[in-house]
């Protein structure tokens, strides 16, 4: 998915979003913003809104001198979802479709993004993803290549969200399959890391592999051997998130073996998706 002009004010967005993580004075705010703007136009009008996203944030953790600033705010995220992790682990027990209720929680996490929602509801998101049908719905060709699986991918988003990941990464597991959940090798905004996987208890059971990289998104050239090879082993991939759709979308449209799993936060993603400002979807490309 390459970026649009819309996209500008976006980057520009993360940059305050991040920066409000901190303690910094107005001022030097002010003056951190504006040592970026000079980044914006050489930034590859053919990339993709992860890509370019990530330049100008490197250059912002830089100037700040922080390696992680999002790092408080990510543990409280992850604290917030383990605090609802045993009723919803109920709640896809007493499923009729467990595995349709555990990927319906993950997308419903999807909401913690804290580069473009400043602020958001984690509870009134689950209680959104009961009762509404995902836009787009692939569940059923998936179900039925589930059946021949041996090996899944999970590209994995935000930290928070991570902890729902984990209960969908169970249900697979439950299938007899190998699941292997990837990382960030290092931080970037609030995507989960080593970790934050740790943390929230999914390395107990599902093998976690870093994907060698600190953009956001996946972006495979710049991914380690071990992921790639875990890539293309896989026989069934789950792209969790926005970043990860705009940097697979177009991959996705010839590797069938790619399904995305998120929540559309922005408009360009949306209409690139076929589906409204905030629906669901688990769909292939």
């Amino acid at each position: 998915m390459n970026v649009v002009l819309d996209c500008i004010p976006c980057y520009i967005k993360q940059t305050i979003n991040t920066l409000a993580q901190t303690e910094l004075s107005e001022e030097k705010a002010r003056e951190i913003i504006y040592q970026t703007l000079p980044l914006l136009p050489s930034l590859d009008p053919q990339g993709t809104p992860a890509e370019n996203s990530t330049i100008i944030l490197r250059k912002v953790n830089e100037l700040l001198e922080i390696e992680d600033p999002f790092h408080s705010a990510k543990k409280a995220s992850n604290e917030l979802a383990l605090k609802l992790l045993p009723q919803l682990k109920e709640r896809i027990l007493q499923s009729k479709y467990p595995l349709f209720m555990a990927l319906k929680i993950a997308v419903a996490g999807n909401i913690i993004d804290m580069g473009i929602l400043k602020d958001f509801d984690v509870e009134g998101s689950i209680q959104e993803a009961m009762v509404k049908n995902f836009a787009r719905d692939d569940y059923e060709s998936f179900q039925q290549r589930l059946k021949d699986a041996r090996e899944i991918l999970i590209l994995g988003d935000n930290s928070g969200e991570i902890a729902f990941d984990r209960l969908l990464a169970e249900q697979l597991s439950d299938f007899g399959v190998k699941v292997t959940y990837a990382v960030k090798d290092r931080p970037i905004l609030n995507d989960a890391t080593m970790e934050d996987a740790a943390y929230v208890g999914i390395t107990d059971r599902i093998r976690v592999i870093s994907n060698g990289s600190g953009f956001l998104g996946t972006i495979l050239r710049d991914c380690s051997e071990e992921f790639k090879q875990a890539y293309e082993k896989a026989d069934l991939v789950i792209s969790k998130g926005q970043a990860n759709y705009e940097s697979l979308e177009a991959l996705g449209k010839e590797d069938r073996r790619l399904y995305f799993l998120l929540r559309a936060k922005c408009e360009i993603v949306a209409e690139s998706l076929g589906v409204e400002l905030g629906e669901m979807v688990f769909c292939l490309s």
